[in-house]
């Protein structure tokens, strides 16, 4: 679906179809054109009437580019991506070509993105239609924006992770560990691509972007930036929590086998005493022919195991 968005006599006119499309490059006046799962016949429609380059045209169908950006020397074509919705590790992307006087738009499934960023336009459309290149700083904020509330979510549940780490570990623990640190990455693969496309905006000198728009684009290079900064420190504290679970865990093990291998030193003595003495025969030894013997017996091995656990506490081993 195409839907075509211009001003005429200073009012905001939204017309569909490829129809709208000719009609509005008919009139020499700035358009946002917008297409949403596009046919085959309307992407013919955009590559010859808008002179779009193919490879172009395939790259904005392609889900999986990540965001990239390139120079047509006519116009601009760039991919951004936003985060979805109440889905951590999936992004949505929109496609933008912005030349002097028009910027194209299209995205292969339907979002909530572009119903929000066509809202901001319907609410100042004599200021960001006219201007392409200003409705195109708007595409790429909105699209910036998501990351941001995102990451800020990401580093509260790192921060609980943290929490429960120290406190319980849990080999559900490691589980959640690796899945945070695995979708952590993975947003930091798509912001690390999308600074580098807002980095290039702010410095590829084009007649498609002017000057006044210059500092918007740089400031949302800085919002990219930052989040992409989160994200790289967020990995590397996970990266801690993971070595603190490993150490926790470690440190537990190694109270577990101190505590068994004292058990086993202290019962070595005892099964030696009772092995030399042979206790199911006791009443039979001459020596030990006295009714004490066996309570001495006893009362010895309770010292050697009471001398024994007082020396490794000397020492402290426990």
């Amino acid at each position: 679906m195409i839907r075509v968005r211009s001003m005429r006599d200073g009012k905001l006119l939204m017309r569909e179809g490829t129809d709208a499309l000719r009609d509005a490059l008919a009139v020499p006046e700035p358009d946002w054109i917008s297409a949403i799962a596009p046919t085959q016949e309307e992407i013919d429609a955009l590559c010859d009437q808008m002179k779009l380059h193919p490879l172009a045209v395939r790259d904005a169908l392609d889900e999986d580019l990540p965001p990239k950006i390139d120079d047509y020397d006519d116009y601009l074509f760039f991919i951004v991506h936003t985060p979805v919705k109440k889905a951590f590790t999936q992004t949505r992307r929109i496609a933008v070509f912005l030349g002097k006087m028009w910027i194209v738009t299209i995205q292969t499934t339907e979002s909530d993105a572009m119903d929000e960023i066509a809202a901001r336009v319907e609410q100042a459309p004599e200021h960001l239609i006219p201007s392409p290149d200003a409705l195109a700083h708007v595409v790429i904020d909105h699209m910036t924006a998501g990351f941001e509330s995102l990451t800020t979510e990401v580093l509260e549940d790192m921060t609980k992770l943290e929490d429960r780490v120290l406190s319980d570990p849990t080999p559900s623990s490691m589980e959640a560990i690796l899945r945070m640190r695995r979708r952590v990455i993975g947003l930091a693969r798509v912001t690390r691509s999308q600074r580098d496309v807002c980095g290039s905006l702010c410095r590829i000198p084009h007649a498609a972007i002017r000057a006044e728009v210059v500092p918007y684009m740089r400031d949302v290079y800085d919002h990219v930036l930052r989040v992409f900064e989160l994200l790289e420190s967020a990995r590397d504290g996970l990266s801690v929590t993971r070595d603190a679970y490993l150490a926790v865990v470690n440190n537990r093990l190694s109270e577990i086998m101190r505590t068994l291998t004292i058990i086993a030193t202290v019962m070595m003595p005892l099964s030696l005493l009772a092995g030399i003495f042979g206790m199911n025969n006791f009443g039979d030894i001459g020596p030990l022919t006295s009714p004490l013997s066996f309570w001495l017996t006893l009362l010895s091995m309770g010292a050697i195991a009471g001398v024994m656990l007082y020396a490794f506490r000397r020492r402290k081993w426990f």
